[in-house]
């Protein structure tokens, strides 16, 4: 199909979308539609760029081939389908890692005065699985974007990557809904970086970056469902990020906070995970775990090792009002990751939870913690001691809670 012009009145007075398939898409699930996304994308963001005013590609229903290159993306160009399984967007590679779309710091120059503002993704799917690498590479993602400020996600079905399925950094005063996320990081091994349903990394906005993680599903990913992610040799560990209403299931952790500052977990799902339902780790690429957060109103169930996980946190950590319950080894742990970690925790809050039915102890801390609060706590029919405190706990405050074995 011959691709028709942009008139330079069009320009001026841009429709309200954009038609892929008038553009030289074809959707046809054969034809190689990445060259010519890429050069609608190219005009549009120049377009954008000298109105500014942003623009949107419309992909119709139909199996759009994406092949051997990850599209550069710009500023003010959103793209939307027709819904998950009717408008489906096929990557396919053989050498080079290929993402649906792309804008980095090591490949485009992506930094916070050279972001992506007012980009939407909505309602299509990314089919990872024709991706075949030598290697395991963490840039096989379904969406790898870098600092963003009024992005959105929503609506997408992101399965099958070679690596993290929605991957995307530094997202400023941003959204991400309903988000399926299943069968990532196909290629990771589990222990590798990326490999999750949906990785956020953080740290690129001087302290502040506001982002919500809302009603995702993320499920069977090599690591993560969901988590953030301080990045290496970024500082401080922002503020205003949150995880509400997702359900994670099948991963190595549900959700992990690797880095945070005051992140809140609300009225999340996290059931049958690998390792552990919610995990608080200085196992990211930072070294640093997450500190100030609050874990409120969720079920974490049938863990095969910890139903709640936390390393490296210097604190605080609150945890209230959630059920902890049939996972395999200890319901809530406290551990030491790192031998050389001399920042002692403080301020740990376990308030109000109902931890039943777990293999080994309900309560266990088998590292030194000050002024920790455990109270009014219901601790019952776990196979080990319903609190066990391993290590010295100056400053403990222990009130309330029902303990039984039955």
């Amino acid at each position: 199909m011959n691709k028709p012009a942009l008139r330079p009145e069009e320009l001026r007075n841009p429709r309200e979308v954009w038609n892929a398939r008038d553009y030289g898409l074809a959707g046809d699930g054969q034809t190689n539609d990445q060259p010519a996304l890429q050069e609608l994308v190219d005009e549009l963001g120049r377009a954008c760029r000298a109105d500014g005013l942003p623009r949107v590609v419309y992909c119709p229903p139909g199996a759009y081939r994406i092949a051997g290159r990850t599209t550069a993306w710009r500023s003010g160009v959103s793209l939307t389908g027709a819904g998950e399984g009717a408008t489906r967007f096929l990557l396919e590679s053989d050498t080079e890692p290929v993402a649906l779309a792309g804008f980095t710091k090591q490949q485009h120059g992506a930094i916070k005065e050279n972001h992506l503002a007012d980009c939407c993704f909505f309602n299509f799917e990314i089919d990872g699985s024709r991706v075949k690498l030598p290697k395991y590479e963490p840039r096989a993602k379904g969406l790898d974007l870098q600092f963003m400020v009024r992005a959105t996600f929503r609506d997408l079905y992101i399965h099958d990557t070679a690596a993290t399925g929605l991957g995307c950094d530094f997202l400023k005063d941003s959204v991400l809904e309903g988000i399926y996320a299943m069968r990532c990081g196909r290629m990771n091994s589990g222990d590798e970086p990326g490999g999750a349903g949906i990785g956020i990394g953080i740290g690129g906005w001087d302290g502040i970056e506001r982002a919500n993680v809302t009603d995702c599903i993320a499920a069977d990913n090599a690591t993560n469902g969901v988590f953030f992610e301080l990045q290496k040799g970024m500082w401080p560990p922002p503020r205003g990020l949150k995880i509400l209403g997702c359900h994670c299931t099948g991963n190595r952790f549900g959700i992990s906070d690797w880095g945070a500052d005051g992140l809140i977990i609300g009225n999340c799902v996290m059931l049958e995970n690998r390792e552990s339902g919610f995990d608080v780790s200085g196992r990211g690429v930072a070294g640093v775990a997450g500190r100030g957060g609050l874990l409120t109103g969720c079920v974490l169930d049938g863990s095969s090792q910890d139903g709640v996980s936390l390393d490296g946190t210097p604190g605080p950590y609150t945890l209230r009002g959630n059920r902890i319950s049939n996972n395999r080894r200890h319901g809530y742990r406290h551990f030491q990751l790192k031998p050389d970690e001399k920042d002692l925790p403080r301020e740990i809050v376990l308030e109000g939870n109902d931890i039943y039915s777990n293999g080994g102890d309900g309560i266990r801390f088998e590292r030194e913690v000050r002024d920790a609060c455990l109270d009014r706590n219901r601790v019952r029919r776990n196979g080990g001691k319903a609190i066990s405190l391993e290590a010295a706990m100056p400053g403990l405050w222990r009130e309330g809670n029902r303990e039984s074995w039955t």
